[in-house]
């Protein structure tokens, strides 16, 4: 079997996005974007790779991805992280195009699941001076989660510390700043706009884009005797980041971050072995684990091996009502050689996927 990408065997072994992906290609009709093409060439490998056929050929959808300029930048060093993330991007894309508003039906299209792998992540600031709390980023979503190999050996060690409390220096401090702007203004106008800007504790924007907005309106005031710089009326301060996993996926995508910076040597590879179980639970949830994408070699170069669960030989049956998956054995894959394995190689993980049923 030849395929080109260990990701896309990794993605082959988990149903919930086969089930997705199915659905998602059964919208697209008429005339297709890139997207839609990527997602329908996709759905066609997914099918491929879970039945009897021995050889595959991707070239269609590496032509395809050939069009998108991200994946031309880093189409030699093919980095497995960065496609999935590309290919996400793209099913992502594809998702809004079907489901947009149709004005000839008068109707928005709408698919009954969503892709397995998004989560949602809630950030909130709190400073350290003031005890304000307010959200910077409110939420975030993403299709992959940051297993830091520092500070981290488990997927519960990952998890728990995404969500571990972050000290920030050198923040600017919404509020403090408002402060400070209170006592510089003196009108009774410019003290009800700092106060209504105080009594909020959420935002799109970052503190300094706001300041700067509110100082514009308090200089517009009508008897206004001062002009204040937005950069010092900025305060800084030490702030507490709290990350908290709002949304947990259906689908878990792990990507280990080996590469850091050495001091003395530059960019390195830690080859920190990472310890996996074969199921987990949070959120009342219980994940298995599904699929593995390993590097071997350095930080300059090396190669991507992919281990595979094999389910159910009849992907069709994924999108009815009964859906009970038989899990199988487990296959690595390394270019076009496919071998039968008992267990995962864990110790060069660097994309890790679990899945719930």
């Amino acid at each position: 079997m030849f395929l080109k990408f260990s990701i896309i065997m990794a993605l082959s072994s988990q149903p919930n996005f086969i089930e997705y992906l199915f659905e998602l290609v059964q919208h697209i009709n008429g005339q297709t974007t890139l997207p839609q093409q990527i997602c329908l060439e996709l759905a066609k490998i997914m099918k491929y790779l879970n039945s009897d056929l021995e050889v595959i050929d991707a070239s269609d959808l590496i032509q395809l991805l050939s069009e998108d300029a991200d994946y031309s930048f880093f189409y030699q060093q093919q980095d497995s992280h960065e496609l999935f993330n590309m290919l996400m991007k793209h099913i992502e894309e594809a998702n809004n195009q079907v489901n947009s508003f149709d004005l000839t039906m008068l109707k928005s299209k709408q698919m009954k699941s969503k892709n397995p792998f998004l989560h949602h992540t809630k950030v909130q600031i709190k400073c350290n001076s003031c005890n304000q709390s307010f959200n910077s980023l409110k939420v975030e979503s993403n299709y992959a989660f940051h297993f830091q190999l520092n500070y981290a050996r488990t997927i519960k060690e990952a998890i728990d510390y995404i969500q571990k409390p972050e000290i920030i220096t050198d923040y600017i401090c919404f509020y403090c700043s408002l402060q400070f702007l209170k006592k510089k203004y003196t009108l009774n106008e410019q003290q009800t706009l700092i106060d209504s800007y105080l009594s909020v504790n959420s935002y799109d924007e970052d503190s300094f884009t706001m300041i700067k907005k509110i100082i514009a309106l308090l200089n517009a005031i009508q008897g206004n005797q001062y002009q204040i710089d937005p950069q010092k009326a900025c305060l800084k301060r030490t702030v507490t980041r709290y990350t908290h996993i709002a949304k947990y996926p259906k689908t878990f995508c792990f990507f280990v971050n080996r590469l850091i910076v050495h001091p003395n040597y530059g960019l390195i590879k830690l080859d920190y072995p990472v310890h996996l179980d074969s199921t987990f639970t949070v959120a009342n949830k219980q994940y298995s684990f599904s699929a593995l994408v390993c590097h071997l070699g350095d930080s300059y170069s090396g190669h991507y091996v992919a281990y595979k669960r094999t389910f159910a030989q009849d992907l069709e049956s994924s999108m009815s009502q009964d859906k009970s998956y038989k899990k199988c054995e487990w296959y690595i894959t390394s270019d076009v050689k496919v071998v039968l394995t008992k267990q995962p190689l864990q110790g060069e993980a660097y994309l890790i996927f679990y899945d719930t049923y």
